[in-house]
C-alpha cells in the first residue's frame, strides 16, 4: 500500500465516521424537534381549554352582574312601595290618633276605666284570705 491508498483510507474512514457521527446528531435533533412538536400541541390544547374555562368564567360572571342589576333594580322596587306603605300607614296612624283623642276615643277610654274599676271590685268580695284573687 502506498501512501496515497492509506490517505484515501484514512479519509474514507474519517468521512464513515463524520457521517455516523452526523447521522447521531441529526437523529436526536429530529427526536428533540419531535418532542418539541408535541410540547407546543399540547400547550395548545392546554390553552384552549384555559381560554375555555376563562371565558366560561367570564361569562357566569356577566350572567351575576345581570342577577346582580335585577336585584338593584327589584330593591330600588321595593324601597319605592315601601315609601308608599309608610305614607299610607303614617295616613292611618293620623286617623287613629284623631279618633283616639276625640270623643269617641275618651268614651272608650272612660267605658274601659269603669269596666276595670267594677272588675276590680268584684274580685275583691269574692277572695278569702289566703287566696289569689281572680284563681277559678
Amino acid at each position: 500500500m502506498n501512501a496515497t491508498a492509506i490517505a484515501a483510507l484514512i479519509a474514507a474512514v474519517s468521512f464513515a465516521v463524520l457521517a455516523g457521527i452526523g447521522s447521531y446528531v441529526m437523529l436526536r435533533l429530529v427526536r428533540l424537534l419531535a418532542d418539541g412538536t408535541k410540547l407546543v400541541t399540547d400547550m395548545r390544547d392546554r390553552g384552549d381549554a384555559l381560554f375555555a374555562r376563562a371565558n366560561a368564567a367570564v361569562d357566569r360572571a356577566d350572567a351575576q352582574l345581570d342577577r346582580a342589576d335585577t336585584v338593584t333594580a327589584s330593591m330600588d322596587e321595593l324601597g319605592s312601595g315601601m315609601s308608599e306603605l309608610a305614607g299610607q300607614v303614617s295616613a292611618l296612624a293620623g286617623l287613629g290618633r284623631a279618633i283616639a283623642a276625640g270623643p269617641v276615643g275618651r268614651a272608650g277610654a272612660l267605658a274601659y276605666g269603669v269596666r276595670r274599676a267594677v272588675g276590680m271590685r268584684r274580685a275583691a268580695r269574692k277572695t278569702v284570705r289566703g287566696e289569689l284573687a281572680g284563681r277559678r
